[in-house]
């Protein structure tokens, strides 16, 4: 990992932006439903190289960002507690800090286990959230590719046994929160039902081509803060991982941060597309994840706190929908729901 060390008078002053950003900005975390602090804007991990992530980390962290999401299956979460002990050694302040990982679908029955070995990749004594990354369970050793081509038939490790050990990870003060990630509102109200620490956390594919109106209204009317990744449709994914998914032929999509719409709205309020669109998400209560390994893109990231779309604005953008996902592993069937 590259060595990126502050040194005295780089930290002070990365303190001292971090603070006078905060006092401008006013409040820029969303209480949770055990009452933690989790801030709006995170950076993301999933598709970083192990070689480039851990300097991604610390000039974020210089910044200002505190939110940091990982995974186990994205597979760089060493070079990841590189960073983070680097960080602790040149003053940051752990608490300040709000650290997420995910336990993989092979995992759904070993998740003590699982989140052991994640705080030891991490270097961390206890996470702020852990979430089950999928409602799928696999069996231990599956790929994804097998997962995918149907060479491995699913687990079916009882959700509400995997959703009671996560209870006790925060009873033995292994992590602060738990949540889920890719659940429909039906997979949702199974936990529910019987959960006793409920979800704080829903993370899902969440921006104007894919709105998801409904799974966040019923997440928010249960107190479940929601999770918004792949926030800005980065036109990775549309040219990269999915350009012959049918769907995108048939509606004709452009690039988000081109289209007509979301250049309109950044110029009204002399914003880039990409704070409009992170905005947009904020203003409908939602925590949102991006991602750039450019020192100027992470920073006017996060500059999203001084301005507010009107109601013209936020029915604009929301107009763009068309159910539209970007990822869509072959072995996740959604459950049909109207957006």
């Amino acid at each position: 990992m590259t060595d990126v060390s502050l040194g005295e008078p780089a930290r002070k002053m990365a303190k001292y932006e971090s603070s006078s950003k905060e006092a401008k900005t006013g409040e820029t975390r969303q209480t949770l439903v055990n009452g933690k602090g989790m801030p709006y804007v995170g950076l993301g991990t999933w598709l970083t190289k192990p070689e480039e992530v851990g300097a991604n980390i610390i000039t974020a962290a210089r910044l200002g960002y505190r939110h940091f999401d990982c995974a186990e299956r994205y597979q760089n979460q060493r070079d990841i507690g590189k960073a983070f002990s680097q960080l602790w050694k040149e003053g940051f302040d752990r608490s300040e800090f709000f650290i997420t990982s995910k336990l993989w679908n092979t995992r759904h029955d070993k998740v003590e286990d699982s989140v052991k070995q994640t705080l030891k990749n991490l270097e961390l004594e206890y996470l702020d959230l852990y979430l089950i990354h999928f409602p799928e369970s696999f069996p231990a050793g599956a790929s994804e590719e097998d997962m995918a081509a149907g060479k491995c038939p699913p687990a079916n490790v009882p959700m509400k046994d995997t959703w009671t050990a996560m209870e006790g990870l925060v009873e033995k003060g292994l992590v602060k929160s738990i949540g889920v990630s890719n659940f429909a509102v039906c997979e949702l109200e199974e936990i529910l039902s019987y959960a006793k620490i409920p979800p704080a956390v829903n993370q899902v594919e969440v921006h104007p081509y894919n709105s998801s109106t409904a799974l966040v209204e019923f997440c928010q009317s249960k107190k479940i803060t929601v999770t918004a990744y792949s926030v800005l449709a980065n036109q990775f994914f549309l040219d990269e991982v999915d350009p012959n998914n049918p769907r995108r032929a048939e509606i004709k999509l452009s690039p988000l941060l081109q289209h007509d719409v979301v250049v309109k709205t950044a110029r009204k309020h002399k914003k880039t597309p990409a704070q409009v669109i992170l905005r947009w998400c904020m203003q409908r209560q939602m925590v949102m994840l991006q991602k750039s390994l450019r020192k100027e893109r992470l920073d006017e990231n996060r500059d999203i706190f001084d301005f507010q779309l009107d109601d013209d604005d936020m029915k604009a953008l929301a107009g763009l929908n068309c159910n539209y996902r970007l990822v869509t592993p072959s072995w996740r069937k959604w459950p049909g729901e109207k957006n």
